[in-house]
């Protein structure tokens, strides 16, 4: 509803106004005034969208008051109403960009055509305003997704040169929101993309932004606020709980270190994302990174079996990689326990060793023991890790005159990205087309592409998509299906992201 201030020294002109009003049916939050000055207080405090105004009144006339209103809150709308027919009054009346100047006494149908041309313009300002809002919603996300993308900030100053990018001055720390499967555009119906950030939005009570990075991955940037470590990892802990609760699926959120610099985002991006390694070890836990305190002793027998398994099933697929990322996790953990008992510890690191020694190395029993003999004579657990190191070592020339490269590997998901775009397009899928484990896989392939598969899978569909929209008569609707979305509001949310228009616009641009 809209809120007009009628401003006239005169209580009876103030009450024809209103009668007017109610007689045509204009429904406005009404504020009166009976002159300038008084109306002056009043929108020191009251945003307006309609000044209705007399000329010639006390204390300050109404050309003063308009010129005035127009420093104060320039989207405010004005209206004259005077009993003098004067020119000189209707020249400044123009210069202030008035609507109109209705003589008095009111005639009562331009009155209701005043009114209706004046509605009608608020309203075309509004919705011009709201998209002009959202564009610039899009925009920035699009320059936050190129940003983690490594696109330079001075590049990007050089392109939009016309934006101000100082917003990315103000984030503080980022949260990674990552599904094991493709969720986002998944969704059932009621549940869509749009409103996904709305609705983790109730359980945080300090300003974020959000841009969608693939399927199963989002990202929130926080502004600075002078808030502690732990209530950002408490946070994470309540937006993973509320989205469980709504959408009937786990997630894990990985919580970044602190942003000092802008130009840092990518780099902040990357090891936060490397927080969620860990993941595959610690089954049933959700906010990441991990912190091990050394007064944490709960389920530390069940994490390290954990760990014991993963290895011996590394093993077996000969994922030299993922083998020495659990052990690597295992020495972590314990350099920094130091009231744990060290007969505990060289238990368990014999029984690392028995794993690479028999089921890696396959050595005889004899070396066997005089290995576990090396191992329970150490004096620190640095003394352990050489001993370790050094059969990972071993273990690592066998596997690589065993094994076909990883670049082979990475060669062979990446054709089959091209060639099943369209098609499902899992961590797990992927992986047994290539006989590897899908935490191996995803290692090994960021390590040769510089960056994940899902990131891959996104762009190969964009640019289909892409080349699609030009090349074809395809509807977008026929062509998010054909690249592998099911929901084409999601699709062409991430098209924009990537791009920076609309799959229609894009067409009609470069056509």
């Amino acid at each position: 509803m809209y809120r007009m201030l009628i401003v006239d020294d005169e209580s009876d002109e103030r009450k024809v106004i209103r009668f007017l009003l109610n007689k045509y049916n204009f429904n406005f939050y009404i504020e009166e005034a009976s002159n300038g000055k008084e109306a002056l207080e009043i929108l020191q405090h009251t945003t307006i969208d309609i000044l209705f105004t007399d000329i010639k009144m006390p204390f300050m006339d109404g050309i003063e008051l308009a010129s005035k209103v127009q420093d104060l809150q320039p989207n405010a709308q004005i209206i004259f109403f005077s009993g003098h027919d004067d020119f000189e009054y209707v020249k400044k009346a123009i210069s202030l960009r008035a609507i109109n100047y209705i003589l008095k006494p009111i005639n009562p149908i331009e009155f209701k055509n005043t009114i209706a041309s004046v509605v009608e313009r608020a309203e075309t300002l509004e919705a011009e305003q709201s998209q002009h809002e959202t564009n610039m919603i899009y925009l920035k996300n699009h320059i936050l997704y190129r940003i983690i993308n490594r696109t330079p900030i001075e590049v990007l100053k050089q392109e939009y040169s016309s934006i101000d990018l100082g917003f990315l001055n103000n984030y503080s720390h980022i949260f990674l929101i990552q599904f094991e499967e493709s969720f986002f555009d998944q969704l059932p119906y009621g549940k869509e993309i749009i409103p996904f950030n709305e609705n983790i939005s109730r359980v945080i009570n300090i300003p974020f932004d959000y841009i969608n990075m693939n399927p199963s991955q989002s990202v929130l940037f926080f502004q600075e606020q002078d808030m502690p470590s732990e209530y950002y990892m408490e946070l994470a802990g309540k937006i993973q709980e509320h989205i469980f609760y709504h959408y009937e699926v786990n997630s894990y959120i990985s919580v970044s270190n602190k942003i000092t610099d802008p130009n840092d985002i990518s780099l902040i991006y990357d090891e936060t994302e490397g927080f969620l390694e860990s993941r595959f070890f610690f089954p049933n836990t959700y906010i990441y990174p991990k912190h091990i305190s050394a007064n944490n002793k709960i389920n530390d027998s069940d994490e390290d079996n954990h760990l014991i398994k993963t290895i011996q099933r590394d093993i077996e697929f000969g994922d030299i990689q993922s083998i020495r990322l659990s052990i690597n996790m295992l020495f972590t953990k314990y350099k920094s326990r130091q009231c744990v008992s060290h007969l505990y510890i060289k238990f368990l690191f014999s029984n690392v060793l028995q794993l690479l020694a028999k089921d890696l190395l396959e050595l005889n029993d004899s070396d066997f023991i005089d290995s576990m003999v090396a191992i329970y004579s150490t004096q620190n657990l640095s003394e352990i890790q050489t001993i370790i190191n050094e059969f990972l070592d071993k273990g690592d020339a066998k596997l690589e005159v065993n094994e076909d490269s990883p670049t082979h590997a990475v060669n062979l998901v990446k054709q089959y990205i091209h060639d099943h775009y369209g098609d499902d397009l899992s961590l797990n899928l992927l992986a047994e087309k290539v006989f590897l484990t899908p935490r191996y896989l995803s290692s090994i392939f960021i390590q040769e592409v510089g960056y994940g598969i899902n990131k891959y899978i996104k762009n190969v569909r964009m640019d289909k998509a892409k080349e699609l929209l030009l090349e074809t008569n395809m509807k977008v609707h026929e062509i998010c299906k054909s690249v592998g979305y099911s929901n084409v509001s999601y699709f062409c949310k991430s098209f924009l992201e990537d791009f920076g228009l609309t799959p229609e616009k894009y067409r009609q641009t470069h056509s």
